[in-house]
């Protein structure tokens, strides 16, 4: 689709409708922007959408994302192609601003290879629950086969920590839990 927009550059979106069952990966990515070059967003409707396809998204400077995300970066992207969602802007923000951070590179749709000053690289997984349980670490891990987390850093500032029954979780699948400010605080001198 051609979108004409009042204050913005007019924009280019291909729409994606999956079946039951489908996921959009990294391969369907490719295919479907050699069919229709100069795409700067790809909205898949469900929103089934590896974390491969993400990662590839951001190496070829395009959009990959649900229909919500959509709506957004037509109101508030002068280039919607750049868009991030709002708990990834956070993330990266808070992250690119740590002095022992180098750069970031994206991993999965919340995932990231930190490279850091004087120490080894990191892959987190962050999520952004309130209320982090066993089960959601089950499916985070789960979800993210292939990428080993380094740990998961819970993003939301209003969480205040973890179960008794998460951590225990955390600690039979060998993955640190960590709260973002105190990631943050021990980002360079943690995880070698």
């Amino acid at each position: 689709m051609e979108i004409t927009r009042d204050s913005y550059p007019d924009a280019r979106v291909l729409c994606i409708g999956l079946g039951k069952g489908e996921l959009f990966d990294a391969g369907s990515l490719d295919a479907v922007l050699t069919d229709v070059p100069d795409t700067g967003f790809v909205v898949v409707v469900p929103t089934a959408i590896t974390h491969a396809a993400y990662e590839r998204a951001e190496e070829l400077g395009v959009c990959v994302a649900g229909f919500g995300e959509l709506i957004d970066a037509l109101h508030y992207d002068e280039d919607i192609a750049q868009h991030v969602d709002s708990q990834e802007q956070y993330e990266r923000r808070r992250l690119i601003r740590n002095r022992a951070v180098k750069s970031l590179k994206r991993k999965g749709h919340h995932a990231y290879e930190i490279q850091r000053r004087e120490l080894r690289p990191l892959t987190v997984v962050t999520t952004n629950d309130y209320e982090f349980t066993a089960d959601r670490l089950y499916r985070l891990l789960e979800s993210y086969e292939g990428i080993n987390p380094d740990l998961i850093v819970v993003t939301n500032p209003n969480s205040r920590g973890f179960s008794t029954d998460s951590l225990q979780a955390a600690t039979r699948a060998g993955i640190p839990l960590v709260l973002f400010n105190n990631f943050l605080d021990d980002l360079g001198t943690k995880w070698t």
